[in-house]
């Protein structure tokens, strides 16, 4: 593969997925638990977006947004390339955006967004700081040899990766959502909360995918995807709503964040302090400001 298309993945986001069983972004903790009060996090709420079909929970505070994303990663790519032309390259001109898939960790809960995808996953558009161009030219072997190299020298170039459900991130942010999701699954209410919703839709004549997940059969028809969909959140609501569980994880969070603020203040800084170095990059490579 050339490494062209690793350096687009640097300023794309996540990848879209075919199918709506796409892996939770985080999967839950294997070691012990902390002991968590979720009370102490109880004025906590997930805020669902029902056009996007984004999630913002209290944790959301310390990872790259979307928008914020694109511009680290094309802070980097600008980098790069910068190190290929001082090799005595020329790089082709280049741009667009990214893409973000749903949150779908406890499957479907926007109806708007049912009722056009059925159960896969809404794939959000996220506008680039400049305009896409047509696709690079072929390069030589040398020219892939030295992106290679360049890639590797500059790494981050000092802007850290501030994204959810990377592996082997053991960052505080990272335990914290890692606990709250295990924890989660582990709560009563959303023990019942799930209960009830496989009851509901059992008696519709609807069948979960495979224990433990929140997809459902279908005959792989979209009008059938469709009617499932909205089928699933019918029983979401009547189990207490499609936002509960993201409410209740929204809560361990929050509890958690409690002892930890201090350290989650220094956290804020530092992305703020990379955000802002990576629009400088970008302003020192002709990206006007209308587009940060």
């Amino acid at each position: 593969m050339q490494i062209a298309v690793s350096l687009a993945v640097v300023v794309s986001l996540t990848t879209a997925c075919s199918a709506p069983s796409a892996a939770p972004p985080i999967e839950p903790a294997t070691a012990s638990l902390p002991s968590v009060d979720r009370s102490a996090g109880a004025g906590a709420r997930a805020s669902l977006n029902e056009t996007s079909g984004e999630v913002v929970l209290p944790m959301s505070a310390y990872w790259y947004s979307d928008r914020e994303n694109v511009m680290v990663n094309t802070a980097v790519a600008f980098l790069i390339y910068d190190c290929v032309e001082d090799a005595g390259f020329t790089v082709a001109p280049w741009g667009g955006g990214g893409k973000a898939l749903q949150d779908y960790r406890y499957g479907q809960w926007s109806r708007s967004l049912a009722a056009r995808n059925g159960a896969m996953p809404e794939i959000r558009m996220i506008p680039g700081v400049m305009d896409e161009q047509p696709e690079r030219p072929p390069l030589s072997a040398q020219q892939q040899e030295m992106e290679v190299k360049c890639t590797s020298s500059v790494g981050r170039a000092g802007l850290p990766e501030l994204l959810e459900g990377l592996a082997g991130d053991t960052s505080l942010q990272n335990q914290i959502t890692r606990n709250a999701v295990a924890l989660t699954e582990r709560d009563s209410d959303y023990v019942a909360f799930r209960q009830g919703w496989e009851e509901c839709v059992a008696a519709k004549g609807l069948k979960v995918a495979e224990e433990g997940s929140w997809n459902l059969k279908s005959s792989g028809s979209k009008e059938d995807e469709i009617r499932g969909a909205l089928l699933d959140l019918d029983c979401k609501e009547a189990s207490g709503g499609a936002g509960k569980p993201y409410d209740i994880l929204a809560q361990y969070q929050a509890a958690q964040m409690k002892d930890h603020q201090a350290q989650l203040n220094a956290l804020a800084e530092e992305k703020a302090a990379a955000v802002e170095h990576a629009k400088q990059i970008l302003r020192d490579h002709g990206v006007a400001d209308a587009r940060l």
